[in-house]
Parts: structure tokens; sequence; C-alpha cells
């Protein structure tokens, strides 16, 4: 069984990693930090996993372009001006 689901993580982080990747865009409605150290922003109704310095520098309201990851993790954050 270990080796089976050792094989299945490997699968998953590489095909989570491998284009096309989500694109969402609008304003930043919600910062949440969870337990063990996981950051979560709220972008167009959609929940994006960041890093802690990520999360720290940006505020609510501000409008963003996110490019993430199929399991919902931030790759490039673009600060939209008006």
């Amino acid at each position: 069984m270990g080796l089976l689901r050792t094989i299945s993580i490997v699968l998953t982080t590489l095909t989570d990693a491998i284009p096309p990747y989500r694109k969402i865009e609008g304003i930043l409605d919600g910062k949440e930090s969870g337990k063990d150290k996981n950051y979560f922003l709220l972008v167009g109704n959609e929940i994006i996993q960041v890093d802690e310095l990520t999360f720290s520098e940006l505020m609510v309201g501000e409008a963003l372009r996110i490019r993430s990851t199929r399991s919902m993790k931030a790759i490039s954050i673009d600060r939209l001006t008006p």
C-alpha cells in the first residue's frame, strides 16, 4: 500500500504543475490564515493558497490577476491598476 500511495502522490503533484493553469481576475475580498501556517485569499469566489509574504503584502480591496495550479496554489499574482 505504501508504494501505491507514494506513486499516487507523485503523479498528483506532477499533473498539478503541468499547464494549463487557472486564471482568476477580481477583487481581493478576504484573507484568512489557516492551521499549519496555510494562507488563503478569496478572489472572485475562488479560494487561492499563497505564501506568508504574499499574504502579508496584499490588502483587501485590491484588484488582482492570479495564475494558479489546478489545486488552487498561486503561481503568479499581478496587481491591476484602474
